[in-house]
């Protein structure tokens, strides 16, 4: 079997990354939706700027995500009729796409690293959270962040300079890209497994019905860790064993990268939505029409207050119980 030629690794780009990337397109318009109809996020914009629902971390990394995916996407559209239309009139499509010095492969570089970047810091920014804002947690993925904010950058510099052919720029950009790969994942390895098991123990000291929607958290995080690792495990695979696979593989990692980010994204909206209908639930009453009621009744009736109190247990990050009750309802 002959081996796949570069041009046609970059052929199998167009059509794949488009696909990819209308999934993300959906699933970042999804999280989008949920993010501006939660109620938390309304009454918190209530008496402030329009703009303030818009300034959470989770919303501005993922706008910032879909930029540089959707250039990326662009670029990959570009690439194509450049290589087969525009340089040299279309004579050498191989040339075109094996110069990695083109201004428009590290234009796509520096889009992909900062994607890599901004999940990143999306996740540490979720383990955070998740683990009641303890610094000390995300101490170790910060530096892998602070790494790859040097290896990103270094990695786009070592494109432009194989323009020169020194046989010495191609090793160091070998090196930098291992680098650059071994903090993303340790990064995601360390975060997937830090908010998974905190998921997972939180899930045995809530209701039936909240565990199950922690049991369906957890296996996002978990499936979406697994995909992004997945691709990025491939192509750093086939860069090391120099197959030209791994110019599909690099250019599809970018859409990956913003899928496993949105599918969290989503799945943390569904948790909400399906939450609201049952924590409405309980204080909810229905008002009965009160046409005619003075002809029915035979006397007058007294205004009556009920007092119907509902002891709520929920239990902070230490594990202490906590009880808050409702107040009187009138009738």
């Amino acid at each position: 079997m002959s081996p796949i030629s570069v041009v046609s690794a970059n052929l199998a780009i167009a059509p794949l990354e488009s696909l990819l990337y209308g999934i993300f397109l959906v699933l970042w318009g999804t999280s989008v939706y949920f993010h501006l109809t939660h109620p938390a996020i309304q009454r918190a914009s209530v008496g402030r700027s329009a703009l303030s629902k818009y300034m959470t971390p989770i919303f501005c990394a993922s706008t910032i995500v879909m930029c540089t995916v959707t250039g990326h996407w662009i670029l990959t559209v570009c690439r194509l009729f450049d290589a087969f239309l525009n340089f040299e009139q279309g004579a050498a499509p191989s040339s075109y796409y094996g110069d990695l010095a083109i201004t428009t492969e590290v234009v796509q570089t520096a889009l992909l690293e900062a994607t890599i970047i901004a999940c990143d810091i999306v996740i540490i920014y979720r383990l955070w959270i998740v683990w009641g804002f303890n610094y000390y947690t995300i101490a170790i993925p910060s530096c892998c962040v602070v790494g790859l904010c040097v290896t990103g950058p270094t990695i786009v510099y070592s494109f432009i300079q194989l323009k020169t052919g020194n046989p010495t720029n191609a090793e160091s950009l070998s090196r930098w890209i291992a680098a650059g790969y071994s903090c993303t994942f340790a990064t995601n390895i360390y975060c997937s497994s830090g908010i998974a098991w905190r998921v997972w123990r939180a899930r045995r000291t809530v209701p039936p019905y909240e565990g199950r929607n922690l049991t369906r958290v957890l296996v996002t995080i978990v499936e979406s860790a697994a995909i992004y690792t997945t691709a990025a495990t491939f192509y750093f695979g086939c860069y090391q064993a120099s197959s030209d696979i791994q110019y599909t593989a690099i250019d599809l990692q970018c859409a990956m990268a913003g899928i496993a980010l949105m599918m969290i994204n989503v799945r943390v909206g569904l948790g909400w939505a399906e939450q609201a209908p049952h924590s409405a639930s309980p204080g909810t009453a229905s008002r009965q029409p009160e046409s005619n009621t003075h002809e029915e009744q035979p006397y007058p009736m007294c205004s009556l207050v009920i007092d119907v109190s509902k002891v709520v247990h929920t239990h902070d990050d230490r594990g202490e119980s906590i009880r808050t009750k409702s107040s009187e309802l009138p009738v």
